[in-house]
């Protein structure tokens, strides 16, 4: 197991431990517990990043006491932002992107379009700014991605589903639809969050002038736009 790996699963566990010290009742602790041995499971085992539905699905397999469930709302449900699922399995979530991360020998040679390796991630000295980064490059990633399926699905001929078929029309403004892109109120409200200046600044990051992410001592950590890109997407869900 790498030093990365190791670093942000130690991150999970004091997560895991500031939560359950936080929590008033037992039942709450419990179901803490459950759920960070089923992302456990999810990201060591199954190989697999610990989204909503799949996490819900496996928590209920392994533990079907009514006592202990926990519902798909429950994860989705922000509470203000002291949801403990949720922040639990967010730190799942960032931790995934270093267990599942590519071997040794790519991170050596890293895709021209990437900012950072996840070599030079691991160099960063804060555990809580090393993993912040993580989570941004990914993000970043992520949306490189659905802007090249946009941008090509634009150039190609689209397909509307009507009545559950799908109907090839020609010289139509509309994107395609796509429904394993589109982003669930959860995930909005993440973009929504992660944009906010204050929260920004609490993660040691800033906006650049660009409009990119930037560490306090000005190293950039996405291209410039990122943080318009993201802007972007949140309105266009309003």
């Amino acid at each position: 197991m790498s030093v990365q790996v190791t670093e942000a699963l130690a991150i999970v566990d004091r997560s895991l431990a500031e939560l359950k010290e936080a929590a008033t009742q037992d039942q709450v602790r419990v179901k803490l517990a459950n759920l960070n041995e089923v992302c456990r499971v999810l990201v060591l085992e199954a190989a697999q990043r610990p989204t909503i539905p799949e996490v819900v699905r496996r928590y209920k397999a392994r533990f079907p006491a009514k006592e202990h469930s926990l519902a798909e709302q429950s994860l989705r449900n922000k509470r203000g932002g002291a949801n403990p699922y949720i922040s639990l399995l967010k730190a799942w979530a960032g931790a995934a992107e270093f267990v599942l991360a590519p071997s040794r020998a790519r991170r050596h040679n890293p895709e021209p379009t990437e900012l950072l390796s996840p070599d030079e991630v691991a160099g960063i000295d804060n555990p809580a700014l090393r993993h912040q980064v993580g989570l941004v490059l990914t993000q970043n990633r992520s949306l490189k991605t659905q802007l090249d399926i946009l941008k090509k699905a634009a150039r190609s001929t689209v397909l509307h589903v009507v009545d559950g078929s799908a109907v090839a029309t020609k010289d139509s403004a509309r994107l395609p639809l796509a429904n394993e892109l589109a982003l669930n109120v959860t995930e909005v409200e993440a973009l929504k969050d992660f944009v906010d200046v204050r929260k920004l600044r609490a993660r040691g990051l800033r906006r650049a002038e660009d409009g990119a992410i930037e560490s306090m001592d000005g190293r950039s950590l996405s291209d410039p736009g990122f943080v318009e890109a993201l802007e972007k997407i949140v309105r266009s869900y309003e």
